[in-house]
């Protein structure tokens, strides 16, 4: 039960039509007995348990509301509507489509009666499909980071930059306007390496709403990069959990960006590479001041002349590597096993 309501919504946006402004209030603030659907999207936390609202009076505290829609899951055509609503797009499109929609619940007679507003489609981006294995054989120090990703079989070869935002640095920027100077940075190097092969690696979720959770950034300000790598766990302190199902997301197989996840507990990561490595930030832009403490651009052949970067990951498992490549040994075997 803890775990329902640690992972339910806690709080909800709306629009506040006597100030004018959009706000984002906790629930007990906004739901109670005027919402006409309240049982069917809330259930109560009443002594350790979770009880089905039979009407709409909420007995006890407020704060005991869960967000679970168990009844209108269980107990309405919302399920079933959404089942015809999203086969019958997918036939038009020929893929499966990413949709926002309303839903609107009323009771008559007793019975509820749901009616879904479609605002907006579109087809899911997809990367393109390929069988991929895990190299063979890889040197311990020339495996640069492993980790996971939810696209499985996929590879980015001649990575010959990376662009490197260090956990700590982020966590410690003081305000918005100093993150804004990062993000801005992260721009610029986007559009001055748009011809060449480079990965983005950083603390957190990219692109998401929250600063808190990882690199505030948007689709226009990384989409020169193969991949998205987000660093979690360990000293980062971020969960990990993949930010699925976002437009962001969405943005990111539409341009065949692939998202890694780096969990730094489990997962290799080479940290000396990464923050001992010489920064060629001002090779590309004028960096406004601090920001090279906040925001690496590694060139792959400092660690090694005439070596690039090659990340793998595995069609079967979604297993990811990303490995230095010695150009004057390419052509050895058992380094590499990629099928197109």
């Amino acid at each position: 039960m803890q775990s329902i309501r640690h992972y339910s919504q806690q709080y909800i946006d709306l629009i506040d039509l006597k100030s004018n402004l959009f706000r984002t209030l906790p629930v007990h603030e906004v739901l109670g007995p005027q919402v006409p659907a309240l049982r069917y999207i809330a259930q109560i936390d009443s002594d350790g348990y979770i009880h089905t609202m039979h009407a709409n009076f909420i007995e006890g505290d407020p704060h005991s509301l869960i967000l679970t829609f168990d009844e209108l899951l269980r107990h309405t055509d919302f399920p079933a509507f959404m089942r015809e609503l999203l086969a019958a797009l997918e036939g038009e499109y020929h893929t499966p489509v990413d949709v926002e929609f309303t839903a609107k619940v009323e009771e008559h007679q007793g019975k509820p009666q749901v009616q879904i507003t479609l605002i907006q489609c579109r087809p899911l981006g997809t990367i393109k499909e390929s069988v991929y294995l895990l190299p063979q054989n890889v040197p311990l120090k020339d495996q640069i980071f492993s980790g996971k990703s939810v696209v499985s079989g996929g590879s980015v070869q001649n990575v010959h930059y990376i662009l490197y935002v260090p956990p700590e640095a982020y966590f410690s920027i003081p305000n918005s306007a100093e993150r804004n100077k990062l993000e801005r940075a992260i721009g610029k190097l986007n559009a001055a390496l748009a011809n060449e092969t480079f990965i983005c690696v950083g603390p957190g979720r990219w692109g998401t709403s929250n600063p808190d959770l990882g690199v505030h950034v948007d689709y226009g300000d990384i989409y020169n990069a193969k991949a998205l790598v987000e660093l979690t766990g360990g000293p980062v302190g971020i969960p990990d959990e993949p930010s699925l199902g976002t437009h962001f997301f969405q943005d990111l197989l539409e341009g065949q960006i692939y998202p890694i996840a780096v969990n730094l507990s489990k997962d290799k990561f080479q940290r000396e590479f990464f923050e001992a490595s010489p920064n060629h930030l001002s090779d590309w832009i004028t960096p406004e001041a601090g920001l090279e403490a906040r925001l690496r651009l590694i060139q792959v052949s400092d660690a090694s002349p005439n070596s690039h970067l090659d990340l793998v990951i595995d069609d079967a498992t979604g297993q990811a590597l990303a490995f230095l490549v010695h150009e004057h040994e390419i052509s050895s075997e058992g380094r590499q096993v990629i099928v197109p």
